[in-house]
């Protein structure tokens, strides 16, 4: 019965590694809900999206470049569009272009751009489905484009588009093959600008056109409140490959400078290139959640009950102890080592060695084996009193010669290095 209780007993180490198990478990699902957060890698090689992340002839890098070197302000924008700051306040963005957005915009992102257009703000929007709203699944994401583009024109509820708010008539046609032609309209800067092209609109409705070719329209302007809209039927407008074989960078970098004076942003964030949050942010965001309240009192009453309890998790350890210099320890470990091997010989050796340093210390010269004797004739006479020394190098000599000591040797040889030791000391005094 004794035994069972004591199987029973959760030990100190049990306990410990119960402690750190549980410890690891919650920083594995803080860790799977932080990360829950964060954007979804962009497949835009892939979908083959204008992203001015891409050279090749599908990105639009090179609008975005053309546009930094004659607008005085031009950059990436990689947040979610609730985040823009109104154009009615100074130094803020003016124009956000949003080339073939590869996901849908959400209800508070376009909750907020209509406030920001009435605002005064303006949207370059190229797409050729209106910019769907809501959510969007992973399989839809991973169709390919074509698909897509088929899928948007068989579509006759336009309640979950973007542009359906401002132009429901709006209808694209079918994207066919690349055609470049001399355009004309009120936002074209000159006459004979050559753009290029894949598809147009079928419809605009009550949309004003501002840019057409060929009897096609290209482009639409929509007025929201202080803001506007203009509508481009083609996200390929905007890329590497048109801008090339066409003055699509002269039209494009006219339409976003005859706006305001403000920034100019390209939308990156609905190309899946969104910006990595800083941990703190991803933890301020996770603990305004319940979840994050339901951490934040497990935790306090964690530290409540180890502060309480002076509790000490980790492995109990001994005090350390503190290093030993004692001269007799070190005497007898020396002793030891000497008399385990045998080597007397040796010992006596290192105790004539000890006796000279000591010398050497005392007289301030050197005094080695070789003149050992002489330097303790010299003392003997200036101290008045004889030392042994022919005994001490008789037995030094019999050493060097690899003779061994027997036990009353050894000990003479200790006794007569004691004495001369002494007698430096008893002068220093």
């Amino acid at each position: 019965m004794v035994q069972r209780d004591e199987r029973l007993t959760m030990t100190s180490r049990t306990y410990n590694r119960l402690t750190a198990t549980i410890a690891t478990a919650i920083f594995l699902i803080l860790s799977i809900v932080l990360a829950s957060f964060t954007t979804r890698e962009s497949t835009d090689i892939v979908q083959r999206r204008p992203s001015t992340f891409f050279t090749d002839s599908t990105g639009a890098r090179a609008l975005l470049l053309v546009m930094k070197q004659l607008l005085p302000s031009v950059e990436q924008w990689r947040r979610p569009l609730q985040l823009l700051a109104l154009p009615n306040q100074p130094n803020v963005p003016t124009t956000l272009i949003v080339a073939g957005p590869g996901t849908p915009i959400s209800k508070s992102e376009s909750d907020h751009l209509d406030r920001w257009l009435a605002a005064g703000g303006q949207l370059i929007l190229l797409t050729g489905n209106g910019w769907p709203t809501g959510q969007r699944s992973e399989s839809d994401e991973e169709t390919s484009e074509e698909t897509k583009t088929a899928a948007d024109d068989r579509l006759e509820d336009r309640s979950g588009k973007f542009l359906s708010r401002y132009a429901p008539s709006l209808r694209w046609t079918k994207s066919g093959k690349a055609q470049t032609g001399e355009a004309s309209g009120p936002s074209l800067p000159s006459a004979g600008l050559k753009l290029r092209w894949q598809r147009s609109f079928a419809e605009t409705g009550d949309a004003k056109v501002i840019a057409a070719a060929q009897n096609k329209a290209l482009a639409v302007e929509m007025p929201v409140g202080q803001g506007r809209i203009i509508a481009i039927a083609d996200p390929s407008m905007a890329s590497n490959g048109a801008l090339r074989r066409s003055d699509n960078a002269v039209w494009l970098v006219t339409l976003a400078a005859g706006w305001a004076s403000g920034k100019i942003l390209f939308d990156e964030y609905h190309h899946g290139f969104g910006d990595k949050r800083s941990t703190a942010e991803l933890t301020g965001a996770f603990l305004m959640t319940p979840w994050g309240w339901c951490v934040l009192q497990i935790a306090a009453a964690g530290l409540l009950y180890a502060f309480a309890y002076r509790h000490r998790f980790g492995r109990i350890s001994e005090t350390p102890t503190n290093d030993r210099a004692s001269s007799l320890e070190l005497v007898d470990a020396r002793a030891g080592l000497l008399q385990t091997a045998a080597a007397r010989g040796l010992a006596a050796e290192l105790i004539v060695q000890n006796l000279c340093q000591d010398l050497t210390k005392a007289h301030g010269k050197a005094v080695d084996i070789a003149n050992l004797s002489h330097e303790l004739e010299r003392v003997g006479k200036s101290r008045g009193a004889p030392i042994q020394t022919a005994a001490l190098q008789t037995l030094l000599t019999k050493i060097q010669n690899g003779a061994s000591l027997n036990d009353q040797e050894f000990v003479e040889v200790g006794r007569i290095a004691g004495e001369i030791f002494r007698g430096p000391q008893h002068e220093r005094e």
